[in-house]
């Protein structure tokens, strides 16, 4: 019989829509754990919990035992996952890299520790823990449900289900800066833009940006009220619109956190 209150279980809490997400290691170890005093009690090797962690339908349950690999096991044969052991993934110039088949924890603002794993389909929950009988851990699927939503073409939507502050918490934990950062997972990629933009979202896909920034800076029906000579500001940085109605404005600039004349409401121009 296969797990399948386990499945039913791993498919409700997994929000980011992953349904089989495991993972290979090599960091944990099969070994000898002590139950109690002058009691020992032998634990699976690593090598099943590879096997497990990257494939749930590989295990099957008889009553209290499982067996995977022709490795047969209780729960309290599977080594705990502990955070200790693993590190949390932090950007290096804006670019996060989630690796593939690989164990991580994410240290919540509450101090917590929630462990995760990776593989080329995203992040999630771990499989192990959750037959160890580990409850679910809400914060550990909002971290991941987000993460794996960056992987997407088009996250702009992420601020239907993330508050402003919520996002830019996560862009800071992972310490990602204003402008375009790049996702990793696995064998895959996603490239999008973090905007400091208080009137629409934090997040914005690299082909959005493209978009913009060509009618702002090459003729587009964004700047057509407004007059030649007038001043557009990027934080300190002074814009004047040309005769062509366009902007010389960098790329990779904030153009989402872009300040219009003052003089003018609604695209008119007021006295």
């Amino acid at each position: 019989m296969y797990l399948k209150n386990y499945i039913l279980l791993y498919q409700n809490v997994g929000q980011s829509g992953k349904k089989d997400l495991f993972v290979r290691s090599t960091t944990y170890d099969a070994g000898t754990y002590t139950i109690s005093a002058g009691q020992r009690r032998k634990m699976i090797p690593g090598s099943v919990l590879a096997a497990m962690n990257n494939d749930i339908s590989k295990v099957r349950k008889q009553g209290d035992i499982y067996e995977c690999g022709g490795t047969f096991f209780t729960a309290e044969q599977i080594p705990k996952i502990s955070g200790a052991c693993l590190n949390e993934i932090k950007a290096e110039d804006n670019i996060i890299d989630f690796g593939k088949n690989k164990y991580f924890k994410y240290v919540s603002g509450d101090g917590q520790e929630h462990c995760l794993y990776t593989d080329n389909k995203g992040i999630g929950s771990i499989v192990s823990e959750i037959m160890r009988g580990e409850p679910y851990d809400p914060v550990l699927e909002r971290y991941a449900s987000f993460w794996n939503y960056m992987m997407t073409k088009d996250p702009v939507y992420v601020q239907l289900s993330y508050s402003d502050e919520e996002i830019r918490g996560y862009m800071e934990n992972a310490g990602i800066k204003n402008g375009f950062f790049t996702v990793k997972m696995g064998d895959r990629e996603a490239t999008q833009f973090y905007s400091a933009t208080k009137t629409t979202s934090p997040i914005q896909s690299k082909e959005r940006y493209d978009a913009r920034y060509k009618n702002l800076t090459s003729g587009g029906i964004l700047l057509d009220e407004y007059e030649a000579g007038d001043i557009f500001k990027i934080g300190d940085k002074e814009y004047i619109l040309s005769e062509n109605h366009t902007l010389d404005i960098p790329y990779g600039e904030d153009i989402y956190n872009l300040e219009y004349p003052s003089n003018y409401k609604f695209g008119k121009k007021v006295e």
